[in-house]
């Protein structure tokens, strides 16, 4: 080895003889940077390998850095003494006095080219090298440290080098990281955080960022205190003291607390900076407080346009792509926090969940549940939103708000978007699938091309599900797309033609949107859309040619639809294009006229397709939009054949029957004279069923037959209507009489055959959709003659109704005649005769079904929407044909139906007819008897014509205005005469139908004025008496259900959700100030909006105390909890709660005089008692006051009594007011706040209280059962037990183990009072095990789990507070519901002696609910034992 270093030595040598003068050239030029300096730290370095250059060039670094740092110390000891270092750090402080030298002493040196061991190499630096060292590491830490302040100016900390700026400090800080070892490291913090203090803020983000990697572990928390200091001066340092925190570990007081420092900050940062409190929060929250930092970020983290602005204070240069970029990365960070942190999820979840208020609902609640509907939590995530839909907590308006900002952020969660519309679309719940639909047109709108077609796809899968709800919701939306944003849609029009596969599964509405979808796209959108023209006019011209009626239909609707978008596209080509009008014109117009001859030559021969031509005709024309030139082309057309087919001349031997059936010409309103017409219905009737009449003027074709009668003068009306602006020319028809039985034959029907006794109530069906369109055409009209026969009609209407109920009370099988055409026939005519079998069977299976009323009450329940009106109509009806003809015994054992299920077969009223409920009396003048003399007679709207007009007013007004909490109707099973009628109306958007209901309210509340009015007068009569006598005469009977049917119109009209949008807040407006005129005539004229609806909910809860049944009361709390849900003041709501407590303490009587009782009272009545208990200052005081005075006084009645203080409780109500009272004692328990550490000892006390108060009503409501042992009962007891079980452990224990100590006493009671409830609670699992009843034994388990845990509980609490041996368990015996020993079990103890081993029972049903692993007695008794605890003695037992 020596001879090897030899060798090499003599080689290196003759080497450097060898480059001679080159190299000593070299050498000279590098030595004109060199720092020449005499000082001690200059020569150390160079000594030690370092040469340092004067600021030009890099240092260069002629040894390993290791070497160099080991030949450094050895210089520095062998010199010795702090002397040498003091001058070693002057000397350091000297060199980099210059700016370029410290630069360059703060870059990597490089290595001398000469050194054998590198070329070049980048290596660490000057300064890097010198903090290696320990000797002098302290000294030159603190002499960089205080170079710090020195940067003040940003002149200072930059410098530019080869063209780039250089941060100065930023270097500086960066040579004190990741050193190996940091002697005194205690001192570098403090100096650090000293400089911090003195430095710019530029300086002081770089120091704060640094920390964590400088700061051993051990000054951790001594630093995080200081920034935490440091955090709450100076919020501009937010940003890097977070990232600082962040990286550091800290104690979980100080996390806290910093926690709450940077929650209070969210209201003011700028928003570029929320990205980092953030991410903060949710990485160091722990799971305990996780739900409160979650409630404190959805509150305070505000995405809007507000915050938007916010942000471009300080940058006005910032636009909203960069805010937008902002919240995603805000998002971003809450996902990255919820995937990897499980309870960060849970506590969101949670947050968004307990919020309850709608105006509280933030925009980022939406982005949160999108976020964590792409966990594992997605079924529960879909549950939240149908929740928030039906609480009105999300609405369209909130999703507006969200779209319209939020659009492009929303576009990176548009897959978990466009999933959770998919499920709540399909959602058989209007009001969420309404929220899915509005989800799909926003995002279409917001989104670009790709997702759109997208959402398209999606929507056409909906179609071809088959799933009825699912095809009208889809249906909708796209017909929606089409209409609002036809450009944007037609390059879709191949995807949607691709959707005329499915029209075999579709409805005649379905096919009727489809069509104009197609023909929209296709006609109105030359560019994109012409390529489905052709396609269009084949599949048309082939079903049309179809001898299927279901395909002629098709063909029929299919022609009209686009005929409507032909003529209304040369109305625009005529304004755009002058040159080629004429040639486009003609083109156009003979595409229409073919079409259309070639529909009515197809339909001639189908009497029902050819109706369906008439409408779908008449609905066209009537919305104005076609071209002149074509309206009068139907008009000539299609029309003229009207007076020939259905209209005979009244000659003076005008025939006394037809086909056997006396007749005679009835309802004229005009004097008889030359030329007078009728309508020619009976003779039509009796030549379609093939007998002969006297009056057939009409050939074999079906467009003369009588069920075209209505569509065909709607279609005549409609072309006057627009082609001369009067129906004078048509006016006869209104006050023409018809051809229609005797009245003597209705009540002779019986002897009659079957064919005669169809064609009788035929020609009665015929002859009320007449009138109904008399009706439809002529109530717009305000000539007070024309008025009064309108008027006139609507009592012809209801008269014939009466003669309808009478005559299929014969014969309840009668199919009745077509008057919509847009229902599959087989669906009619299963849906009435299931009906008319139904009632044939009961008839048949038993005698008893002979009193017309209780009857009548349950066949009135067949329609949903307006069972109750109905069930009180056909009551009031056979009432009075009782009255009429008392002479008939046989009809009086005929059960009388209600009109309800024949809604389907007559006419639509039109939503113009409504505006008749306004007219006054008017007066009319006739000759009387002798002709000699002028008659003066006065007419005016009577109660069943009024009754009439509301219950399809309600109807109409139900299906277009969608209500935001209380409407759930059935998707799936929709029956489907329920869904027509309404074709007429569904061309109007809501927003047109509640205009129209707004203008109708004057006269609205004039009727229901008068009609509470009637009551009043009549409690007056009857000297204050509520039920007196008269109370249930037909005329009440018929007012009272006008009385409910006006509130339901208003109550519906008001809680429209469309009222949410901003833009119809002026609407709103308008119906409150209708209101308010009534008890103010100036109106509300400069009124604040919560005068506003205190005015209107006075003036609606002055007609309470005439109410006259319960239905009406409920409707109307309902209407006043609908108007004090328009504002905030939650003060409204408590003034309902006097007006509930006066309806609780009132007996209510049925339409025939008893005790109101069944099953819809009993849900009006539970409703009721949960707003009394909901609304009242403490719910948990209502339900005691009930429980503890009203329960009792039942108590003391026999059978048949009520308690005195609350009438409605009664025996047979009692089950309703348990159930409700125990369900509102969760709600109340759960209303009681968790405990915090942070709150006050008022406020543990305060809880402490209620909780007493809770469990002391837990245990009367348990007690009762022993008296009220109903099965219904007992299953509330059980359910709602169990629940509050665990709802104690989980909010009621934490506050136990806080208090337990300083109020034993109090706690000792409660759960003294508590236990006694539990023990009942195992009694009742015993006695169920017993009855065997699978209702309630299924309930058994997981409440026998919820006392087990209770137990185990409570021995943690004592455990907890070192009192264990006050705690005791022994065996809690099986007892049934009054407290008897279960046999089985007592046999078993018996036999098993005074072995402890022994003390369980054999039979596994006979267990006690809590078993021990140990050797001990096994059971959920407890008690506490004569042990004195640390604090006191227990010698009660528990």
């Amino acid at each position: 080895m020596v001879l090897d270093k030899s060798t090499s030595l003599v080689k290196r040598k003759a080497g450097e003889h060898q480059k001679g003068p080159q190299s000593k050239k070299r050498k000279g030029s590098g030595d004109e940077d060199v720092h020449q300096s005499s000082s001690l730290f200059c020569k150390t370095c160079v000594r030690a390998g370092l040469q340092l250059k004067n600021g030009n060039r890099n240092n260069v670094l002629s040894v390993e850095p290791a070497v160099f740092q080991k030949n450094l110390q050895k210089e520095l000891r062998s010199k010795g003494g702090e002397e040498v270092l003091e001058q070693f750090k002057e000397g350091f402080e000297e060199y980099i006095e210059d700016t370029k030298r410290f630069h360059k002493s703060l870059l990597p040196s490089v290595k001398d080219t000469e050194n054998r061991s590198g070329h070049g190499c980048v290596l660490v630096s000057v300064v890097k090298l010198l903090l290696g060292v320990d000797m002098i590491q302290p000294a030159l830490m603190q002499v960089l440290c205080e170079k710090l302040p020195e940067f003040m100016a940003e002149q200072d900390s930059v410098i530019v080098e080869g063209g780039e700026r250089v941060n100065i400090p930023r270097l500086l800080l960066s040579q004190l990281q990741w050193l190996d070892t940091i002697i005194n490291s205690k001192e570098v913090s403090e100096k650090l955080l000293e400089m911090v203090e003195v430095c710019s803020e530029e300086v002081q983000r770089e120091i704060i960022s640094c920390l964590p990697y400088i700061v051993q572990d051990a000054e951790h928390t001594m630093v995080a205190a200081k920034l935490r200091d440091i955090l709450t001066e100076n919020k501009n340092l937010t940003v890097p003291i977070l990232d600082a925190l962040g990286n550091l570990v800290l104690p979980s007081t100080l996390l806290a607390e910093v926690r709450d420092s940077v929650i209070q900050l969210l209201p003011s940062v700028d928003l570029e900076e929320l990205p980092v409190l953030v991410r903060f929060l949710l990485q160091s929250v722990s799971s305990s407080d996780a739900l409160d930092v979650a409630s404190e970020l959805r509150i305070h983290l505000v995405l809007d346009s507000s915050t938007a602005r916010q942000a471009g204070k300080k940058k006005t240069e910032s636009t909203s792509d960069s805010n937008q970029d902002i919240e995603t990365l805000i998002l971003d960070t809450v996902k990255f926090a919820v995937r990897f942190q499980r309870h960060v999820g849970d506590a969101l979840f949670k947050a968004v969940e307990q919020e309850k208020q709608a105006k509280n609902q933030q925009v980022i609640d939406l982005f949160l549940l999108l976020i964590l509907y792409g966990t594992p939590r997605g079924k529960a995530i879909e549950s939240l939103f149908r929740n928030k839909i039906r609480s009105s907590c999300f609405t369209e308006a909130y999703l507006t708000k969200v779209f319209s900002v939020h659009a492009q952020v929303l576009k990176g969660y548009f897959q978990p978007l466009l999933k959770l519309a998919d499920v709540l679309l399909r959602s058989p719940e209007m009001p969420v699938s309404y929220f899915g639909s509005s989800m799909y047109k926003m995002a279409f709108v917001a989104f670009d091309a790709y997702h759109r077609q997208e959402l398209v796809g999606q929507l056409i899968e909906h179609v071809g599900s088959g799933v009825e709800g699912e095809v009208e919701s889809a249906l909708d939306i796209l017909a929606s797309l089409v209409h609002s944003h036809p450009t944007h849609m037609a390059p879709f029009a191949i995807l949607i033609k691709s959707m005329l596969d499915y029209l075999d599964q579709m409805c005649v509405s379905q096919i009727r949107k489809l069509y104009l979808m197609l023909s929209s796209l296709a006609f109105k959108n030359t560019s994109d859309g012409a390529s489905i023209q052709d396609d269009l006019h084949i599949v048309i011209r082939k079903q049309l040619s179809n001898n299927c009626p279901k395909y002629k239909r098709m063909g029929v609707i299919g022609a009209v639809m686009i005929v409507s978008c032909i003529a209304q596209t040369s109305s625009q080509a005529d304004q755009e294009s002058d040159c080629t009008q004429e040639e486009l014109e003609a083109d156009l117009y003979k595409q229409v006229t073919t079409l259309l001859t070639l529909v009515k030559s197809s339909s001639g021969r189908s009497p029902e397709a050819f109706a369906l031509f008439m409408d779908e005709l008449a609905a066209v024309v009537a919305q104005g939009k076609l071209n002149r030139k074509v309206e009068g082309w139907i008009g000539e057309n299609l029309t003229t054949d009207f007076q020939e087919c259905f209209v005979v001349d009244i000659e003076e031997d005008k025939p006394k029957e037809s086909g056997g059936i006396p007749m005679d010409s009835l309802y004229g309103l005009d004097d008889d004279a030359e030329g007078a017409i009728a309508v020619n219905v009976l003779p039509l009737v009796v030549k379609k069923h093939g007998a002969k009449t006297a009056l057939a003027s009409y050939t074999e074709s079906g467009m003369t037959d009588p069920v075209c009668i209505a569509p065909s003068v709607r279609l005549l009306r409609v072309c006057e209507e627009r082609q001369h602006g009067t129906l004078d020319n048509i006016d006869a028809l209104l006050g023409c009489p018809v051809y229609l039985s005797q009245e003597t034959v209705y009540e002779k029907l019986e002897p009659l055959s079957q064919k005669e006794r169809d064609m009788v109530i035929s020609s009665v069906f015929y002859a009320i959709n007449w009138f109904i369109e008399m009706v439809n055409g002529f109530s717009g009209i305000s000539d007070p003659e024309i008025k009064g026969k309108v008027i006139t009609r609507l009592q012809n209407i209801t008269e014939l109704q009466k003669i309808l109920l009478q005559c299929l009370a014969v014969c309840p099988g009668f199919k009745p005649p077509l008057a919509s055409f847009d229902l599959e026939d087989e669906v009619k005519v299963t849906g009435v005769s299931a009906g008319a079998a139904g009632k044939a069977e009961g008839k048949k299976r038993g005698k008893k079904p002979k009193k017309g009323k209780k009857v009548e009450a349950t066949q009135g329940d067949s329609d949903d929407n307006s069972r109750d009106s109905s069930q009180l109509n056909a009551t009031a009806l056979g009432t009075q044909q009782g009255t009429q003809a008392p002479e008939s015994s046989e009809l009086k054992d005929k059960v009388i139906p209600s009109l309800a299920p024949y809604k389907p077969f007559f006419r639509e009223l039109d939503i113009k007819v409504f505006t008749i409920l306004a007219t006054g009396a008017i007066s009319r003048s006739s000759l009387d008897s002798e002709e000699n003399t002028k008659m003066v007679t006065e007419l005016s709207l009577q109660m069943p014509q009024i009754q009439y007009l509301m219950e399809d007013l309600c109807r109409k007004l139900d299906h277009s205005l969608l209500a935001s909490a209380t409407k759930r109707k059935t998707f799936f099973k929709v029956k489907g005469e329920k869904k027509v009628g309404f074709s007429g109306l569904d061309v109007l958007s809501p927003l047109q139908v509640a205009t129209n209901a707004v203008k109708l309210m004057p006269a609205l509340c004039n009727h229901l004025e008068a009609a509470s009015g009637f009551f009043q007068a009549l409690i007056s009569e009857n000297d204050g008496v509520l039920d007196g006598p008269g109370s249930h005469s037909l005329e009440a009977l018929v007012t009272g259900s006008c009385f409910h049917l006006l509130l339901q119109t208003l109550l519906t009209i008001f809680s429209w959700t469309g009222f949410q949008m901003m833009e119809n807040r002026s609407l709103l407006k308008e119906a409150l100030g209708v209101l308010v005129k009534r008890i103010r005539p100036g109106g509300p004229s400069q009124m604040v909006f919560k005068d506003v609806i205190k005015l209107a909910m006075q003036y609606v809860a002055n007609f309470a105390s005439t109410a006259p049944d319960v239905q009406t009361a409920v409707t109307l709390l309902k209407l006043l909890t609908a108007l004090a849900e328009k504002t905030d003041d939650k003060g409204l709501y408590s003034k309902l709660v006097p007006l509930t407590e006066e309806f609780l303490k009132r007996e209510w009587k049925d339409s025939s005089g008893e005790r109101a009782k069944g099953a819809k009272f009993n849900e009006q009545l539970q409703f009721l008692i949960k707003m009394y208990i909901t609304h009242s200052e403490d719910p948990l005081t209502a339900i005691e006051t009930i429980a503890t005075k009203a329960i009792p006084e039942l108590l003391e009645t026999d059978k048949h009594g009520c308690a005195a203080s609350f009438p409605t409780l009664n025996r047979s109500s009692y089950p309703v007011y348990y159930r409700v009272l125990f369900y509102e004692l969760i709600e109340a328990s759960k209303a009681i706040p968790p405990a915090k550490q942070t709150d006050i000892m008022d406020l543990w006390m305060d809880r402490l209280l209620r909780w007493n108060v809770a469990v002391r009503i837990l245990h009367i409501l348990v007690s009762l059962n022993k008296t009220f042992d109903g099965r219904g009962n007992l299953g509330s007891c059980i359910k709602y037990g169990r629940q509050f079980v665990d709802l104690f452990l989980r909010n009621g224990m934490p506050l136990l183990d806080h208090m337990f100590r300083a109020h034993r006493q109090d706690i000792h009671g409660l759960l003294k009072n508590l236990q006694q409830s539990t023990r009942a609670l195992h009694h009742l699992c015993g006695h169920s095990k017993i009855m065997k009843d699978i209702a309630l034994t299924n309930q058994v388990p997981m409440l026998k789990r919820s006392l087990e845990v209770f137990v185990f509980r409570v021995k943690a609490m004592l455990t907890l507070n070192k009192c264990l041996e006050a705690f005791w368990m022994g065996n809690l015996k099986n007892r049934d519901l009054h407290g008897e020993e279960l046999l089985s079990q007592s046999t078993a103890v018996s036999e098993a002696g005074d072995s402890e081993g022994e003390a369980l029972p054999d039979d596994e049903d006979e267990l006690s609910d809590v078993e021990l692993d140990n050797d001990s007695n096994a059971s959920n008794e407890t008690g506490f034992n004569n042990i004195t605890d640390p604090e006191g003695s227990y010698s009660q037992d528990y």
